[in-house]
């Protein structure tokens, strides 16, 4: 039992620690969604309650966090990944102009060399 105990409070500190250091992080944007949120909105009746349903909230807050972080995540990639077609199409689009530069250069480049030719060639006549 008492092991059990210890395990809890460590990983209860852990998931504090994380959401102290998630809270520093914040964006003005995500500000306001955490000012709504207020402790003292589920306080027990007892103190037995209360040091029992104490750590309950902190994970219930701590899962939450975590599932706001996840869904943000997942967002971010959503857009990343949306992004990520426009960028091939355009490196595709970049790339087949670039071939065609080069084989048109390639092209007059011949042109050139057969009109030099043609013109000295007429020059020695």
């Amino acid at each position: 039992m008492k092991i059990l105990l210890k395990c809890f409070i460590i990983m209860s500190s852990a998931l504090l620690l994380t959401s102290l250091a998630m809270a520093q992080q914040a964006t003005p944007e995500s500000l306001p969604s955490m000012q709504m949120q207020s402790p003292a909105a589920t306080v027990p009746s007892s103190p037995a309650a209360e040091q029992s349903a104490q750590p309950m909230q902190k994970m219930d807050k701590m899962a939450d966090s975590v599932t706001k972080m996840s869904e943000m995540c997942q967002m971010m990639m959503q857009k990343e990944m949306g992004s990520a077609r426009c960028k091939i199409v355009a490196g595709i689009t970049f790339g087949v102009v670039l071939f065609l530069d080069l084989l048109l250069l390639v092209v007059l480049e011949i042109q050139w060399i057969v009109y030099w030719s043609r013109k000295l060639k007429a020059e020695r006549r």
